[in-house]
């Protein structure tokens, strides 16, 4: 169910206007009204006027949550292999100048790889990264 539904549903369910609406949680009339429609979609602020108003979630305003709490999201990925989780967890013990030399490194390795299958392109050999005694990673 889309916000607009869920709104128009607790709305007409307390059996209210959409100006009583508006006059209830401070929101302007024409807000609801664009809000009930899909023209316009809430700000963080209305979010929480409304699920105060309605003693509910935000999550059941937006329709990733039941009326018994269990949250559904939608187009949830599906679990990483193990070797990428294994990358991922070496990436995040890294400091942030040093994820910004991997993402870098990564987009290169990335070109390079394009570079090597596009077809009836010749690519030379990337020279080996010399090991500097900085401690840190290789630009």
């Amino acid at each position: 169910m889309l916000f607009k539904d869920i709104l128009k549903y607790l709305r007409e369910e307390k059996d209210l206007s959409q100006k009583e609406l508006a006059t209830a949680c401070n929101i302007s009339p024409t807000c609801i009204c664009q809000l009930e429609t899909g023209q316009r979609n809430p700000t963080g602020s209305t979010l929480v006027s409304l699920a105060d108003f309605f003693c509910c979630s935000i999550d059941y305003l937006l329709g990733r949550e039941d009326d018994f709490g269990n949250v559904t999201v939608v187009g949830v990925a599906e679990p990483l292999p193990p070797a990428e989780r294994e990358l991922l967890a070496d990436f995040r013990q890294l400091p942030d100048e040093l994820r910004h030399r991997a993402r870098t490194y990564m987009k290169k390795l990335v070109e390079l790889y394009k570079e090597e299958t596009a077809p009836n392109v010749t690519v030379s050999a990337v020279p080996p990264l010399k090991k500097k005694n900085t401690g840190q990673f290789p630009a």
